[in-house]
């Protein structure tokens, strides 16, 4: 178990916070690409305790900038989806997908103070279905590399869920296979075995849960990437059942799917 001070550390992922500047090292999931029509409605979205507007331009190209307007702090959840950024509802100021302003509506012609003002912007790249913003210092590292971003859009299937926890418990839960036997495992009510359409879609719980096996033996091998997890349960009959999940630093999971499944899934 965690000490109160080592779940601060790794929970608190604001400006200036230790882990909060590593993740900001790497791209960050912003919204699928579907959520975003070009010219369109915007999204408010939060990441790492900032509070940000995802929208594309009617050109297609996908941005991220701080929701409320460094001139007065009117929301751009309400400003106007341009050609090349942001325009606020308030005033008019528009800011380029860079975060500079571009257009003072109540400035003088000959006044060079839009030049000055530099809203919080985020550079975006599309994979897979999914914009993805980096929020760090200095040039972005390459995006992620993931089987599924190669894929015709017909052959991926991505979703949303809502988690209430911070990412480390949502993380956790996704490299933990011991709670399967428990969570996941049938209920017996009225004679008859119920169990969840999410459990008997996937996740590879079943064959694990059929085991009867409820205390595997962990065995964790660190990679260059981040680390391969197995838990091993004992069949019934000898032999020994092995449930193996990747974690990919530094927030995704790879969990194995059911026994003959042609499928890789990935958790985010």
């Amino acid at each position: 178990m965690l000490s109160h001070e080592d779940n601060e550390l790794l929970t608190r992922t604001g400006p200036g916070t230790p882990m909060g500047d590593l993740l900001r090292r790497y791209w960050m999931p912003v919204v699928q690409s579907g959520e975003l029509p070009a010219g369109g409605r915007v999204k408010r979205v939060q990441l790492l305790c900032e509070r940000l507007i995802a929208h594309r331009a009617p050109n297609g190209a996908p941005g991220l900038v701080g929701e409320f307007c460094p001139h007065r702090g009117a929301s751009l959840y309400f400003g106007r989806n341009e050609e090349g950024g942001m325009r606020c509802p308030y005033h008019g100021w528009k800011f380029a997908m860079n975060g500079q302003c571009v257009e003072m509506p109540s400035e003088p012609a000959e006044s060079n103070f839009a030049a000055k003002v530099c809203h919080v912007a985020y550079p975006c790249a599309e994979r897979g279905g999914i914009v993805f913003a980096y929020m760090g210092p200095g040039a972005p590292p390459p995006l992620p590399d993931f089987e599924f971003m190669h894929y015709p859009d017909n052959h991926v299937f991505t979703s949303k869920r809502v988690q209430d926890c911070n990412w480390f418990q949502a993380m956790e839960g996704g490299i933990d296979s011991s709670h399967i036997s428990f969570l996941h495992a049938p209920i017996r009510h009225d004679a008859a075995d119920i169990t969840t359409d999410m459990d008997r879609v996937s996740f590879g719980v079943g064959a694990a849960v059929a085991t009867g096996d409820r205390a595997p033996r962990f065995e964790v091998v660190d990679t260059d990437y981040g680390v391969l997890i197995g838990a091993r349960r004992n069949e019934p009959d000898g032999r020994w059942h092995w449930r193996v999940t990747q974690y990919c630093l530094p927030f995704w999971t790879m969990s194995p799917a059911g026994a003959g499944e042609k499928v890789v899934q990935s958790h985010i």
